[in-house]
């Protein structure tokens, strides 16, 4: 992992970034442990992300206020892609959490790596160092594993779900990169801004899309769908008070924390931190378990040592991204 920081930054500044990106990795830990208390609080997966997704937009909007330019964002057809895959990666990575314990998700999740480097590849010609391609295969390997050892029953669905989580969240990193007011942004504060004007217009719309499904349900217009809430599970009070806790606070926290720690110790030192993401989810998993929030499997052999791979490869991927532009710079 690169320690390097921005030539002129002061190391307080410095510091600071390191504290918040490690506060980030362990946001992320207790979000996850909060998609496990309301998968067994009995939220319905729609409507308990939808709740977060504009309780957290709201939150953000609060703190920047709208900007005169609002509407052109939030029209802009870039914000509904980015939009969108922000609310499906959590979907996604709900209904992973609901069948097997956090870390074990967040290990399956871990294909977005190698996903992200093939996209940018494929896409943008983006060519990784040779050591960093080897990773991202480590990686596949590691994530494969991880689903095997997952109970026979929920093997199929853990890899679909996990892959699409890992997709869509290609989707959003890419979706924002080119976002033309993302890239625009300079400052934290504009930077969520922008997110927020994108999670509003986008979460609001699925709310209501999924409101007018929801009683068309009802009335016997459609037939009944899982992914169509019910009246009672649109309107459930742990649904809508735990979503309004996760979207804002922990969502809107994180953007935050995402945010200023880029500006101050760099994206790359940033994504480096990320890759103890399953340590402070199996982390914050065993608390959970110990309160009784969850019931979950401990963390046995395989898994820890699919876990630990998967840290060391993406430190290694880092590590190998730093020096060959290292190298290029010489």
């Amino acid at each position: 992992m690169t320690t390097h920081v921005s030539r002129g930054a002061d190391a307080a500044p410095a510091a600071s970034g390191w504290i918040e990106a490690a506060a980030y990795v362990s946001v992320i830990g207790v979000l996850s442990l909060t998609y496990a208390v309301g998968h067994a609080l009995g939220a319905h997966v729609i409507a308990f992300i939808l709740y977060a997704m504009v309780t957290s937009a709201v939150a953000m909007l609060a703190f920047t206020g709208m900007g005169s330019d609002a509407v052109a964002i939030m029209r802009h057809p870039a914000s509904f892609i980015v939009g969108l895959a922000i609310i499906l990666i959590e979907v996604c990575y709900f209904v992973v959490i609901s069948l097997v314990s956090p870390a074990h998700g967040t290990v399956v999740t871990r294909i977005s790596i190698p996903l992200a480097m093939l996209g940018g590849a494929v896409a943008l010609g983006r060519r990784p160092p040779a050591l960093a391609n080897v990773m991202a295969l480590v990686i596949v390997a590691a994530t494969a594993y991880a689903v095997m050892i997952s109970a026979p029953e929920v093997r199929v669905p853990v890899a679909v779900w996990g892959l699409l989580t890992g997709i869509f969240m290609v989707v959003r990193g890419f979706g924002s990169e080119f976002h033309p007011w993302n890239r625009a942004a300079r400052t934290v504060h504009e930077k969520i801004r922008v997110t927020g004007l994108v999670v509003l217009v986008t979460s609001i719309i699925g709310l209501v899309l999924t409101a007018l499904a929801t009683t068309a349900t009802a009335f016997g217009l459609v037939p009944p769908l899982r992914v169509v809430p019910t009246v009672g599970e649109l309107f459930h009070l742990p649904t809508l008070l735990l979503g309004a806790v996760v979207g804002g606070v922990l969502l809107t926290l994180m953007a935050y924390l995402n945010f200023s720690a880029v500006v101050k110790i760099t994206t790359e030192n940033f994504m480096a931190t990320m890759a103890f993401t399953p340590v402070t989810v199996w982390i914050v998993q065993s608390v959970g378990v110990a309160l009784g929030l969850i019931t979950a499997t401990a963390v046995d052999v395989r898994l820890g040592t699919a876990m630990a791979v998967c840290v060391a490869a993406v430190l290694v991927i880092f590590w190998a991204g730093h020096r060959a532009r290292v190298s290029r710079r010489a």
